[in-house]
């Protein structure tokens, strides 16, 4: 028996054999509906693997480049789209055919194949996929020096010669370390930041590191600062020596000036990593110290003392920050002696001024006097009295108390640090300082105010800052011995420990925000406290069980970004509590119920990462609520029952199988019956929800909202932050965008974001007067189209997008022209920035055949990125212009088409041949020109005559060696400006 099963096993394996291919085709043909729904089901997981990993590019802009790798999977993943794209094609063709009584086998069998051989290489390209996430983005080349908003400095005044003074010291071989020093307010951070945005420095060092160290600095923070600015990925458990050697080799491979600004103390540079400067490396240490003490314990090579205003810059510094009213006769000699009384301290001018601006009452001006001349009541530290006494008395001329409140609690914030104003308002709003309907509007009424009266700073992205000096100023007024609340404020200062339960008795605000706290005491006496901030402590894991038995008093509590896991019951004797933020908690999943307790509550923030599920229904008991927002998916409470709710958001994803059909319709029922919103953030599965809500919504219809969200069909977690603050529209798929809906939030709307939208071919079709409104557009993933404007759609003098300001064009792999046809007149008139990202099929940007000069007049930033097949930015298609060649000493008449252009970066073109070919043009705002990965580009189409405000150009060293120059003239005028990326 044995030997006839050897014998024969042969005979199976050949049949096994030469079965297989016949099983599998027979697999193929039988079982192609089920392997079709698999080879989706893996697509959809691949493309949206993809989606976060570009995503993640995204975010980091311009700050960081894709690596090789993440490029090449990347495009095996587009060419892998075209052929499921084919095969879904072809699976539905089959499918119609003869309404599926006739199959084509043939077809069948080569179809299940190739669908087969895709689904494989799906898994492939997905089991390799997961190194990429978090790690698809290498650091893009560090710039030379990262520019800070600084006032202009005119010449020859003492501003301009102390700068003078140092930028000689820097070109002394002889002087390595530079000591700046005055008093609190002469200008020394002015000085700092013009010396760190001057082009003659960015000449002479490779890398500027600009460094804040303040008061309450630490070793870590010092040593952060540096390492962002050399592109170093420190882990937060890495010890402060490790992080030391670490930028100590970076730095000793450049030559580098450090700018250390308001020292307070002497710092151990070996202990930060910063090598030894010598004639050799020709680095350089610039600092600016309210002490010459300091400066002598940094064993500077020179000491340059900032000199307070003349007589005469300090008087003109006062009229443009008071206005004409200083001209009035009966007022002009009173205003001289307040800008005496001043002693020439920028800083004390500039609020003085901003406090008396447009004062035309000869009295308030005598008082004004009065009071500046009076002598300080109280001790003065580490401030001089002039400077107090001035920065005081603007603070006593702020309208009410309610006022001095709201600039008082910007100290709460770490020194230097940008305060978002929408978070400001909201604990403005559960302090109580501003109330009922319209809080936002009086909200940023008071920042205006403030910041005219030069007690706060505008800064980026909705923000303001508080400068050091007048934020020593607030902590004088809070602290125990001062006039005002009374402050514990210990922000930013990377503590672990929290302050003893004794120190937080008496107190009435309280801020350890941004540290690392690891705990908190166990039962805090603090009656009177008012304000809790302990948000930005990732660190602190636990709240204790007592931790809130003595708060009766507090109204604002903020513990988002930390990583608690739950809130302790004693939450429910907050009975005073107003404001409550757990914002990006991703350790919390629940809600506990105790908070049906507070009832006093106006705004509930547990939006951003938090990771809460289900919303408890005591929520509904919440009916004082204005602000709330949520990212969870089961909002089983009856929104309609917080009647007073102002602010909601509700972000979820619309595909997440809990936020069905049913559960949308019944919410959007809910939130047509609220009366008093103003601001709307929510996911609209589909059409019908968004016409149930437009046709049905008494805010929408009565009282309509001064800003919404609203999300149609789609869920990209970037959208939230792409239209903040404004009034936007997000369609997805194929949500038709000619429906009533549509249109009429369309019309109302300023962002407008389609992704993979797959009806629109232009923006033109979704109609002129739908449109005029738009400030922002984003177009991401849309298959059909093919040209951005079609203008051939247009009536004769019809004026489209006469608003829109940024344009950003991303993935969009059949789009071969920005727009067709002749821009009518006050086209895209506004428009300030085009961003273009892997359009892998635009060939042109501008065609002069169609081009009118000065089309685009106010566009200052063009960005194109990663379209393979660009080979000209502006195509020269007619003879005559290549008439308008000049020589670079004859350039009126050159040609100016974007003359208020500032930026163009140009990266990863291959066949980027030329900006403009045989055109020389007049570019007379650009400032900065960066290219990379442009390897055909070998010619500039600037001279210096042309671009007479060019001061950078970056580049790789193979490529700006490898440029070819007119003339030798224009070389040696533009090598200056060379920078390496």
């Amino acid at each position: 028996m044995e030997s006839l099963v050897a014998a024969i096993s042969p005979v199976f394996e050949i049949v096994k054999w030469l079965g297989d291919p016949i099983i599998r085709r027979i697999s193929y043909i039988k079982n192609l509906e089920k392997n079709f729904k698999n080879l989706n089901e893996k697509a959809s997981l691949l493309y949206s693997r993809r989606d976060d990993i570009k995503g993640e590019i995204r975010r980091h802009g311009s700050k960081g480049t894709a690596t090789n790798e993440c490029e090449n999977w990347l495009k095996k993943v587009e060419r892998l789209q075209d052929k499921v794209n084919v095969i879904e094609k072809e699976y539905h063709e089959e499918k119609i055919c003869l309404m599926g009584w006739c199959p084509d086998v043939s077809l069948r069998l080569k179809l299940g194949k190739r669908t087969d051989e895709s689904t494989n290489l799906i898994i492939d390209l997905l089991e390799k996929s997961p190194s990429w996430v978090g790690g698809v983005v290498v650091d893009a080349p560090t710039k030379i020096a990262e520019a800070v908003p600084a006032p202009t400095i005119e010449g020859n005044t003492s501003t301009d010669r102390t700068l003078q003074k140092i930028l000689g010291c820097i070109k002394d071989i002889k002087k390595q370390k530079i000591g700046i020093w005055g008093m609190g307010g002469v200008g020394k951070t002015t000085v700092m930041k013009s010396l760190n945005n001057s082009a003659k420095i960015t000449q002479l060092f490779e890398i500027v590191i600009w460094v804040t160290v303040s008061k309450d600095w630490s070793l870590r923070n010092v040593q952060n600062e540096i390492a962002k600015r050399l592109s170093l990925n420190l882990g937060s458990d890495e010890s402060n020596d490790n992080m030391a050697t670490r930028i100590y080799q970076e730095l000793e491979r450049q030559k580098f000036i450090l700018l250390l600004d308001d020292m307070w103390e002497k710092i151990e540079l070996d202990n930060v990593g910063i090598p030894r400067i010598n004639l050799e490396n020709g680095s350089k240490i610039v600092l600016t110290t309210r002490r010459l003490q300091v400066c002598k314990s940094m064993d500077t090579d020179v000491e340059i003392r900032v000199d307070i205003l003349s007589e005469k810059e300090a008087w003109k510094l006062f009229q443009n920050k008071v206005g004409d009213v200083v001209e009035n006769p009966s007022i002009q000699s009173l205003a001289k002696d307040v800008v005496k009384e001043c002693h020439g301290l920028p800083l004390a001018i500039i609020v003085v001024g901003g406090s008396l601006r447009k004062e035309e009452d000869v009295h308030v001006w005598k008082n004004a006097l009065d009071e500046l001349r009076s002598p300080t009541i109280c001790e003065i530290e580490d401030m001089e009295e002039q400077v107090f006494k001035s920065l005081k008395f603007s603070f006593d001329r702020l309208n009410n108390d309610n006022t001095k409140n709201c600039f008082l609690y910007g100290a709460l914030y770490p020194e230097d640090r940008e305060i978002p104003i929408d978070k400001l308002i909201e604990y403005w709003r559960g302090e109580g300082f501003i109330r009922g309907a319209g809080a936002y509007d009086k909200g940023h009424a008071i920042v205006k105010h403030l910041t005219d009266a030069s007690l706060f700073e505008s800064a980026e992205t909705d923000s303001v800052k508080m400068h050091d000096v007048i934020r020593d100023l607030a902590l004088r007024i809070t602290s125990p011995t001062g006039e005002g609340c009374r402050f514990l404020v210990r922000a930013g200062v990377r503590i672990s420990e929290p302050p003893r339960e004794k120190e937080w008795e008496n107190m009435e605000r309280i801020s350890l925000m941004h540290n690392k706290l690891k705990s908190l005491p166990q039962s805090p006496y603090c009656l009177e406290l008012l304000t809790l901030l302990l948000q930005q402590n990732r660190t602190l894991t636990k709240i204790p069980a007592s931790f809130f038995d003595h708060m009766a008093s507090l109204r604002v509590l903020d513990l988002s970004d930390t990583s608690i896991e739950s809130l302790p019951e004693s939450i429910c004797n907050l009975l005073s509590l107003r404001a409550l933020f757990l914002n990006n908690c991703q350790n919390l999943k629940t809600l506990t119920s105790q908070v049906g307790a507070l009832k006093e509550l106006d705004v509930l923030a547990l939006g951003d990462g938090t990771k809460i599920d289900c919303l408890p229904i005591e929520i509904e008991e919440l009916t004082k609520l204005r602000l709330l927002h949520v990212s969870c998916h089961e909002v089983r409470v009856r929104i309609s029952r917080l009647s007073l709710l102002e602010d909601l958001r509700i972000k979820v994803d619309p595909y997440d199988g809990r936020w069905d059909e049913s559960f949308a319709n019944c919410m959007t029922e809910e939130i047509c019956s609220l009366r008093e919103l103003t601001h709307l953030g929510f996911c609209f599965p589909n059409l019908e929800c968004l016409e149930q809500f437009v046709q049905g919504s008494l805010s929408w219809k009565e009282k309509p909202l001064k800003t919404f969200q609203f999300v149609v069909g789609f869920f990209d977690p970037d959208f939230w932050l792409y239209t903040k603050g404004g009034r936007a529209l997000a369609l997805g798929d194929k949500v038709t965008t000619h429906a009533n809906a549509i249109v009429e939030v369309l019309s109302r709307a300023d962002a407008l974001y389609l992704r993979c939208h797959g009806g629109v071919r232009d923006l033109v079709e979704l109609g002129v007067e739908n449109s005029n409104e738009l400030r922002v557009c984003g177009i991401v993933r849309c298959q059909e189209m093919v040209t951005a404007m079609d203008w051939n759609r247009l009536q004769e003098e019809t004026t489209a997008l006469p608003n829109l300001k940024f344009l950003h064009l991303e993935f969009l792999p059949n789009l071969r022209s920005l727009w067709e046809g002749s821009m009518p007149p006050g086209t895209l008139s506004s428009l300030t920035q085009l961003i273009l990202y892997c359009c892998p099929n635009l060939r042109e940007l501008f065609s002069w055949r169609r081009i009118n000069f000065q089309e685009l007049p106010n566009l200052q930033e063009l960005l194109v990125w990663k379209c393979d097949e660009l080979e000209e930015i502006i195509v020269n298609e007619e003879e005559k212009v290549d008439q308008l060649q000049h020589d670079d000493d004859d350039d009126d008449a050159l040609p100016s088409l974007l003359p208020k252009l500032r930026v163009l970066h140009l990266k990863k073109l291959p066949q980027l041949g030329s900006i403009c070919k045989g055109v020389s043009l007049a570019f007379p705002a650009l400032e900065e020109i960066e290219v990379y990965r442009c390897p055909n580009l070998k010619r500039l189409p600037v001279g210096i005559k042309k671009a007479p405000n060019l001061r950078k150009i970056r580049g790789e060293r193979k490529w700006r060696e490898a440029l070819e120059w007119e003339n030798d003239a224009i070389k040696q005028q533009l090598q200056p400006f060379f920078h390496a990326s």
